[in-house]
């Protein structure tokens, strides 16, 4: 992380327009400044692991009248209630 030297800003990763090659820009009073790997030396990333909570369940709903199903209807019930349960307030 670096900041602007004439306003203290954070720096912005970005590309020249016209060269294509990467730079750090100030959004305030638009210092630029080139340097060689600014790309590879300030990516941050993160791997986000899931749990099985965090899955969606697709649900059939009956094409006739729109309705869940009283077996669904009554899972969806208890499930709602055990997350309520588990909140904390």
């Amino acid at each position: 992380m670096e900041f602007c030297p004439k306003c203290d800003s954070l720096l912005h990763i970005m590309k020249d327009k016209k060269t294509g090659k990467p730079l750090l820009k100030c959004p305030d009073c638009d210092y630029i400044e080139y340097k060689e790997n600014v790309v590879e030396s300030y990516i941050i990333s993160d791997e986000i692991s899931h749990t099985e909570k965090d899955t969606i369940e697709m649900i059939e709903v009956s094409e006739e009248n729109n309705a869940l199903s009283a077996d669904i209807r009554e899972e969806l019930t208890e499930q709602f209630r055990e997350s309520i349960e588990s909140f904390e307030f």
